[in-house]
């Protein structure tokens, strides 16, 4: 056998273990997309069982990103500490616990327990899963592996949205159904934690411990014999300038790791303000409040999922071809666009009408709930297409070894809380201001956040994670 053909027979092998790697951890990823999208349909059901009020309803919706606010910094930290493996591991357990507890709660107060609990888990996810897939893949190959999570997050979301819609439809009469909807993700937790149990951890991880030899090991099995050598180089000399480093708080005076922080969350802030969770979780409330029955209230969601996931397989195609930058300030436009037209749309096309002191919003023509949907859909082309792609990825990037966990946790911290107070807000916002103003607030603070963006956003295509912290450190 030939040197050339023995060299791609490793390539083939090494691809073919980095892409099993990546399936397998990014169960997380469907995870976090069916807990978080799972609520759309069954809120509807479970309002009337549970007799929860507008404001109960933001609560039980929102306590999920209470807890994923929490995850995400612990689960940073953890990831650092014990590893980016062993975290997914003790986020499958907590996936499938969370999941049944959810679907077990009698009242409002263990209902928000459970979703607690079930939100430290997709915290953790949120965060650990891209480090993780990052820190494995080369640099040819991270831009598209790192996006497969964001791809099997909407995947998540579109079978909730699915699941629900089937349940509804086929079983229309089923008592409780919102329980059923609740509990099938303890099945993909389960099947992360068996996949995790024969993953490798990130060699990145190992150098960081002192165990440069399992780092050896791991890459053999994801590069070319001659790559092995010269990374293991770049990734000690890197963690060699960290390692003489204090404590997180004495980095954090550092201008340069505080620069970091606040990108960081500035990109976080940046996709909140878009409202894309109001769009994603209350769909079927939105939809039904311009007209529509329950079932197809619900149904009509469907669609969010399918556009999503089309959506994301595009910026799969478009991210290993332009910048960064580009890709987000357009993202950015579209949906700000998209927005307006949702706030005017609900201001000329529907109208209020009282009845026996009860207000309820009417269509002025046939149809027009419909053309809610269609910019919905136009909204999550541009979110899930150019935006969630790059948001994902640079929060893996950007920060240094020493602190990627951590400081990725603290971005998504602030992603969770953000989510936290507009979820929490967005059922009263609907119900005493309408869509009208509702969205057009949504639309005004993402003008201010793209300006924000053209400024201070950096650019990091092509750099591996080594030349990327080398960059902001120097």
């Amino acid at each position: 056998m030939t040197d050339h053909v023995i060299t791609e027979s490793r390539k083939l092998a090494s691809d073919k273990r980095i892409r099993l790697i990546t399936l397998v951890s990014t169960i997380g990823g469907l995870c976090f997309g069916y807990d978080t999208g799972v609520i759309s349909g069954a809120l509807i059901f479970m309002k009337n069982d549970l007799g929860l009020s507008p404001l109960q309803e933001g609560l039980v919706t929102s306590f999920l990103l209470f807890g994923a606010a929490i995850g995400s910094v612990a689960g940073g930290w953890l990831s650092d500490r014990q590893g980016r493996r062993k975290n997914i591991l003790w986020v499958a357990i907590i996936f499938i616990f969370g999941a049944l507890g959810t679907a077990c709660a009698w009242d409002m107060s263990l209902m928000i327990i459970a979703r607690f609990i079930l939100g430290l888990a997709v915290g953790c996810a949120s965060v650990t899963v891209p480090i993780y897939i990052s820190e494995l893949a080369r640099p040819s190959q991270r831009e598209r592996l790192v996006t497969v999570n964001e791809l099997m997050i909407v995947s998540g979301q579109f079978l909730a949205y699915s699941v629900n819609a089937a349940i509804v439809n086929f079983y229309p009469d089923i008592s409780h159904n919102w329980r059923l909807m609740l509990a099938i993700p303890a099945l993909p937790g389960a099947l992360l934690w068996i996949g995790m149990l024969m993953m490798p951890e990130s060699p990145r991880f190992f150098i960081r411990q002192g165990r440069a030899d399992k780092a050896v090991e791991v890459l053999r099995t994801l590069r070319h014999p001659q790559e092995v050598e010269a990374e293991i180089r770049d990734i000690e000399r890197v963690n060699q300038v960290d390692s003489v480093h204090g404590r997180f708080i004495d980095e954090v005076k550092k201008k340069w790791v505080l620069q970091l922080i606040l990108i960081g969350l500035m990109i976080v802030l940046a996709t909140r303000v878009t409202g894309v969770n109001t769009i994603m979780y209350y769909a079927p409330t939105v939809l039904k409040a311009t007209g529509l029955g329950d079932a197809a209230a619900v149904t009509g969601a469907v669609a969010n999922g399918v556009v999503s996931i089309l959506a994301t397989l595009l910026g799969m195609l478009l991210i290993g071809k332009h910048s960064r930058r580009k890709m987000f300030f357009t993202g950015q436009i579209g949906v700000t666009l998209s927005l307006v037209s949702i706030g005017l749309s609900f201001k000329f096309f529907f109208h209020l009408e009282t009845i026996e002191g009860v207000s309820s919003l009417h269509a002025n023509f046939a149809g027009a709930s419909y053309i809610i949907l269609g910019l919905m859909l136009m909204f999550l082309i541009f979110m899930q297409g150019w935006i969630a792609p790059v948001f994902w990825l640079m929060l893996a990037e950007i920060y240094p070894l020493r602190m990627r966990g951590l400081g990725m946790g603290l971005s998504v911290f602030g992603l969770w809380i953000f989510d936290f107070i507009i979820q929490s807000g967005f059922p009263i916002l609907l119900n005493h201001y309408g869509g009208g103003m509702t969205f057009g607030v949504f639309a005004g603070t993402n003008l201010i956040m793209l300006m924000l963006l053209v400024k201070y956003l950096p650019e990091t295509r092509g750099l591996t994670l080594e030349q990327i912290e080398q960059k902001f450190r120097f």
